[in-house]
Parts: C-alpha cells; structure tokens; sequence
C-alpha cells in the first residue's frame, strides 16, 4: 500500500494502512513530514509526492 502526502489522522481512511499490514501488505510512506502512521510503515521516504513520484515511476519502467 502507498500512503502519499496524508496526515494519516482522518477517520476511516487512516484506519485502511493498519487493515493493509495486518493481512500481510507492505505499506511504503512517501511524506516530507513524520506522521502517526510513520512508525507502522515498512519503508518510509521523506520526500514530497512531486518529487517521489517520478522518481519511482523511472526507477519502475524497466518493468
């Protein structure tokens, strides 16, 4: 799962990433700040989606 650019404070939605590990997900945070979800994700990267973004989908195009 990828959580992009969210506070990860706002009610349902913050609850999904904890649903997503619990059944076996990876969740990858890309976020220029520390969240309350920051600490549950298994990979986090501080950046902002503007710059995340592309770099990804470059590093991913091969495939």
């Amino acid at each position: 799962m990828l959580l992009i650019g969210t506070s990860g404070i706002v009610y349902p939605a913050a609850g999904l990433p904890q649903l997503a590990l619990s059944r076996g997900a990876t969740v990858v945070e890309i976020n220029p700040q520390e969240t309350d979800l920051s600490d549950r994700a298994d990979l986090v990267w501080r950046s902002t989606a503007a710059t995340a973004l592309p770099a990804l989908l470059q590093a991913l195009a091969p495939f």
